[in-house]
């Protein structure tokens, strides 16, 4: 475009030109100028056209950047969108997943909540069932408790313990010799007889009867014997070696209503008993039979 006006400006100029030589002198002398200056527009016309075709060279592979830039970004929108939607799909997912876990978890915790208030019934019964049973044993046991007091309320209560003397020595005696132990310590049942010696079973049982003896004779023996209704059924010996020897023996007696025990020494036999109480006699029903 601009090749043709500079076209068009040299044939005006030409034609200025060919009048103006028929009117001036120095007409040649413009005419060179003319033509100096439209080759120097020429060559700048090459140069410009030059210029322009470089100008298209470089912008063609920018447009070709520019459309492979535009298909990266058409393809990063795409996979963008792509990965919104999965996104949003994996959101649903644990969306419905938790709320699947949460029904599961409430689920779980009623479930364990019932367990344990089932279980605290059950503990509740058995200690109902357990209270119960101990009411009926403590009912029973009240029962056997009251039984016993009347068994022992009604059950003859005997027992009896004596010393011998202050006198210390007792005996020798010309021929045996039933000892009244005069010295009462308990006598429970009035069933012992200091005067005599005697002690006779209340009611029919069995009983404990124990004697202790002591003998300060040197070099002898001494003894002791028990006597049931008139039998001999314990004997006991001891040997004084020097000093004082003591002797000590018990039995239990199955006794009839009435029957009699007691402690005899033989003849020219001798005991010793003072204040600390070395031969006692001592008894006491264990049970009625």
């Amino acid at each position: 475009m601009r090749s043709l006006q500079l076209e068009s400006q040299m044939t005006c100029a030409s034609e200025t030109t060919n009048e103006q030589m028929t009117t001036s002198p120095d007409i040649w002398t413009e005419m060179k100028e003319l033509r100096d200056m439209g080759h120097n527009l020429g060559t700048i016309v090459v140069e410009q056209r030059e210029k322009l075709r470089n100008m298209v060279r470089s912008v063609t592979p920018s447009e070709a950047e520019a459309k492979e830039q535009r298909n990266t970004v058409t393809d990063l929108r795409v996979e963008l969108r792509v990965t919104k939607n999965n996104v949003e799909k994996e959101n649903a997912d644990l969306t419905a997943g938790l709320s699947g876990s949460k029904s599961q978890v409430e689920e779980l915790q009623t479930e364990s909540q019932a367990a344990e208030l089932s279980a605290i019934g059950d503990r509740v019964t058995a200690s109902e069932a357990e209270n119960a049973a101990l009411e009926t044993r403590l009912s029973a046991s009240e029962s056997q408790v009251e039984e016993l007091k009347r068994a022992t309320a009604d059950r003859p209560k005997v027992a009896f313990s004596a010393g011998l003397t202050d006198s210390r020595t007792v005996g020798p005696f010309v021929a045996e010799t039933t000892l009244a132990y005069t010295k009462i310590f308990s006598n429970i049942g009035k069933a012992y007889n200091p005067a005599t010696g005697v002690f006779t079973a209340p009611v029919r049982g069995l009983y404990y009867i124990s004697f202790p003896a002591m003998s300060v004779q040197t070099l002898l023996y001494f003894y002791a014997y028990m006597y049931k209704n008139g039998q001999k059924i314990r004997y006991s010996q001891g040997y004084n070696a020097g000093g004082y020897e003591t002797l000590s023996n018990g039995v239990s007696l199955e006794l009839e209503e009435g029957d009699v025990v007691y402690m005899r020494i033989p003849a020219s036999n001798r005991l010793y008993d003072d204040s600390t109480n070395h031969n006692t006699f001592s008894g006491f029903l264990l049970f009625t039979v």
